[in-house]
């Protein structure tokens, strides 16, 4: 049996790397890197500038509009060419293109999402060979499908006159969105090589769960193989990391695809569980193909044993929505992802790994991979597994009725079988969602008016919806990937209509959109929230990267450049004067920016956890930048977090109090996730903003499994009694223990707006010390401070906790993983740190 992969028969040569490109008939050759996009390679050749710069966005467009061609000349050895059949696999093409080996076309590329395994040994040669692949523009590809269908399709975000994107299986956020910039980019964006086979190889494993409990798992492997000759031979299954499961079935192949089940049993097996949960655990399985001592293909599967079921069902309430794994209901905490850069070669493993890090830093156990951006590459579904973060995962359609003509049809066809059977193994992925949506702009964006359809005309756009969403993908999800559920369109309620709160997952935009107050949150409690959110802006440290000082206004076309909601700034200030006094420079309008998204975003978080078991998942909008821009996620692009990201860490805490004025009565809830009872030590204060306690009262408690309970209940006067609420801060917090060494989570409530609390200028003193790879930062202050924020100029480093209210005459210890750093150099940091809170954002 081989021990090792140079013992497998498949040869490789990978063609990635160095490259030439060109313009369209220019004549010399430049350099290019592969995977990659042209952007890139014009931004590495000094023909365009950094195009997150400041407004060079506009300098850009002529790109898009132009045709780029790719080449790369390579040795074939003696090895490879020996091979009896080599096969050129491209995981990525960006979008329209043909390849040519050795001046042979041999592909014409229409989709993005559908990477492709061409038998090509016939146009090789032993040495040197030629591979070109030319890119022509999505632009000029599409155009003449929209001048011959003589009507526009509802693309609103689609940034131009002519609403091409629709036509293109294409990531639709390259074409502009209301937080991203318009790069319509062409390229060979995943990798791509040459594979020699020997025989046979493994085409594809469907692993299927036939039974998951504690106490036994039924799997079947389901192994299609694409052989090249005839031979008799075996396929071998074996688990790596646990002992005994292993399999060996012989089999018996002609040269048509053939196709066997492996049946593996797994007793008292070890389960895969979500973040927060249990341990993500994967079994780690080879699949060998045999031809006697020989292994002519091997892969390698991490499968985890688990079950994932969403119920979507009616029921006394309305209409269910809620995900149960391993046979228990479990609130999904999480957010929307975009794709992490506009050029999508930019984003690294590292970049990848640093997104789910984040994600169990605080306390997510779901991710949303919305439908505008693009199918994950496969290390992000791989971390995923690892980290426990169940996927939802969307068809890439967004915000827009699609053609349904027979070319358009196949073409999803085909992306959809690629990207079920390359997704459907993960542990992590939850269910498929066809569209991000478009029933609801059906329903309620007046399309037909703006677009001027006739009735004749929109009834044949339904129906092409309908082929598309309720036929076509259902189909495919049914056929491919059976055990996962599948919808049409995320939301299935509407915030338009307060009703459709009792069904199923909702995108709630009153706050923001609808310019409602952050208290609405409160009131508009859905099923499952899966969209929601508020802007804010980078903090200075991260617009400094893209911008002057000349520009920092909010007016200014490079402000204007980096904001894309047309409402933006304007809804971003409106808000901010209801709530909080007028910040004093541009540097504390962005600080304040981030607190007001943090802030208007607990009430949220809070509300959905409070509703459990009535709600049981939210999902805000959204996670990450594509771009340094004003947006609604909590991590910048930078990689920087928001006060945003702080608060979910807080909010979404396993085990967390609440503390929620109603009704002139002040309640304390109290949430666990978890999946055991346990107790708690309770500590109650009421204080002023000096350090005054009022009243204090400490209880232990035992907080029920997946249970929310009102810990206490008081009405508001009681708590006041004759007190200055100006001038107050009830603080409540969680301990493992009476020690009160070991905080769990802990809630203050003000009575009284932000700008009207009687805060007093705070003198934060700071202690630095560095211990083991940590930078130690000991805080501590007179008088309360609100939403301290602590940054290390030159530091791009997230600290343990930040945008933090620091209680008077109380320590506050937070961290910073750091590189090695002498005394002296910590003493040096210790003169550059920087604090701020809310009273010193204010015009005093």
């Amino acid at each position: 049996m081989p021990k090792n992969e140079e013992l497998v028969a498949i040869k490789e040569m990978s063609l990635n790397g160095h490259w030439q490109f060109r313009q369209s008939g220019n004549d010399s050759w430049l350099p290019a890197v592969v995977p990659g996009c042209n952007y890139s390679d014009l931004i590495a050749n000094g023909i365009i500038n950094d195009p997150f710069y400041r407004d060079h966005e506009h300098q850009l467009q002529w790109i898009e509009r132009e045709d780029w061609h790719y080449r790369k000349y390579f040795e074939l050895n003696e090895e490879l060419f020996a091979q009896e059949a080599i096969e050129l696999v491209i995981d990525g093409l960006d979008t329209y293109c043909d390849v040519y080996i050795n001046n042979v076309l041999i592909l014409e590329n229409v989709n993005m999402f559908v990477g492709h395994r061409i038998s090509c040994k016939e146009h090789l040669l032993l040495g040197k060979n030629e591979i070109r692949v030319e890119f022509h523009s999505p632009i000029i590809k599409t155009l003449p499908k929209y001048i011959d269908n003589g009507f526009t399709y509802p693309a609103e975000n689609d940034k131009s006159s002519e609403r091409l994107s629709v036509y293109a299986r294409k990531a639709p956020y390259h074409f502009g969105w209301d937080w991203g910039p318009r790069f319509v980019t062409s390229g060979i964006w995943r990798d791509i090589k040459l594979v020699g086979i020997t025989k046979a190889r493994i085409d594809n494993i469907y692993v299927k769960q036939n039974l998951i409990s504690k106490e036994l798992a039924k799997l079947t492997f389901q192994i299609s193989l694409a052989p090249f000759t005839g031979f008799n031979g075996f396929v071998n299954v074996c688990c790596q990391n646990v002992d005994g499961i292993t399999q060996k079935i012989p089999i018996n192949l002609t040269t048509d695809k053939n196709a066997i089940n492996v049946n593996i049993d797994i007793k008292q097996p070890q389960l895969w569980w979500p973040n927060g949960l249990g341990e993500a655990f994967l079994h780690q399985f080879s699949i060998e193909l045999l031809d006697g001592e020989q292994c002519l293909d091997k892969q390698l599967l991490s499968v985890g044993l688990r079950t994932v079921e969403v119920i979507n069902e009616a029921d006394a309430q309305g209409e269910s929505f809620f995900v149960k794994v391993n046979g228990q209901p479990t609130f999904m905490k999480g957010a929307n992802y975009i794709p992490s850069d506009s050029f999508l070669n930019h984003v690294s493993k590292e970049k990848y790994q640093k997104v789910f890090t984040d994600a169990v830093s605080a306390n997510m156990n779901m991710l949303r991979v919305w439908g505008g951006g693009i199918y994950e590459n496969d290390e992000f579904y791989q971390f995923a597994d690892e980290h426990g973060i169940l996927i939802w995962q969307d068809f890439m359609f967004a915000c827009s009725l699609y053609p349904g003509d027979d070319d358009f049809i196949e073409n999803v066809r085909q992306e959809a079988e690629y990207n079920i059977k390359r997704l459907r193994n993960h542990a992590c992925l939850a269910l498929w969602c066809g569209n991000n949506e478009t029933e609801m702009g059906i329903q309620f964006w007046q399309w037909p008016e703006k677009f001027e359809y006739s009735d004749q005309l929109y009834t044949k756009l339904q129906q092409d919806y309908d082929l598309l969403f309720k036929q076509v993908l259902p189909e495919m999800v049914e056929k491919l990937d059976p055990q996962r559920f599948y919808f049409s369109s995320s939301p299935i309620g509407f915030w338009e209509n307060k009703a459709d709160d009792n069904r199923g997952d909702n995108h709630y935009w009153g706050v923001w959109h609808g310019e409602e107050p952050f208290s609405e949150f409160k009131n508009r409690v859905p099923r499952f929230m899966s969209e929601f959110g508020f802007q804010s802006f980078p903090i200075l440290e991260s617009v400094q990267n893209y911008s002057v000082a000349s520009d920092w206004r909010l007016d200014s076309p490079v402000m204007k450049t980096h904001q894309k909601h047309p409402r933006g700034n304007s809804l971003i200030q409106q808000y901010m004067d209801d709530e909080y006094q007028e910040p004093k420079d541009f540097e504390s309008f962005l600080y304040l920016s981030q607190v007001q998204q943090a802030l208007g975003m607990k009430v949220a978080f809070e509300a959905h956890r409070s509703a459990m078991p009535f709600c049981m998942g939210s999902l805000y909008w959204q996670l990450n930048d594509c771009w340094p821009v004003a947006s609604w996620s909590g991590i910048d692009y930078y990689g920087r977090w928001k006060a945003l990201h702080y608060q979910v860490k807080r909010s979404f805490e396993p085990v967390a109090v609440f503390i929620d004025e109603q009704d002139e009565q002040v309640n304390v809830n109290l949430i666990s996730d978890k999946r055991e009872c346990e107790s708690y030590y309770v500590k109650q204060q009421l204080m002023t903003l000096d350090g005054v306690v009022m009243h204090s009262q400490q209880d232990t408690v035992k907080i029920e499994p997946l249970n929310v309970s009102i810990f206490s209940s008081q009405p508001r006067a009681e708590l006041l009694a004759m007190h200055d609420a100006t001038n107050l801060v009830y603080v409540v917090q969680l301990f493992h223990d009476d020690s009160q060494q070991s905080l769990i989570s802990e809630a203050f409530h003000y009575f009284v707006p932000t700008k009207a609390l009687a805060l007093k200028p705070a003198v934060i003193t700071s202690h630095l010390s560095y211990q083991q790879g940590e930078l130690i930062v000991n805080l501590s202050s007179g008088v309360l401070a609100r939403q301290v924020h602590v940054s290390m100029p030159g530091h791009t480093g997230n600290f343990s906790d930040n945008f933090f209210d620091l209680l008077p005459n109380m320590n506050k210890r937070i961290t910073l993983n750091i590189e090695a750093l002498s005394q002296q150099e910590v003493a040096l940091l210790d003169e550059e740190i920087k604090i701020m809170s809310i009273i010193d954002s204010y015009q005093q």
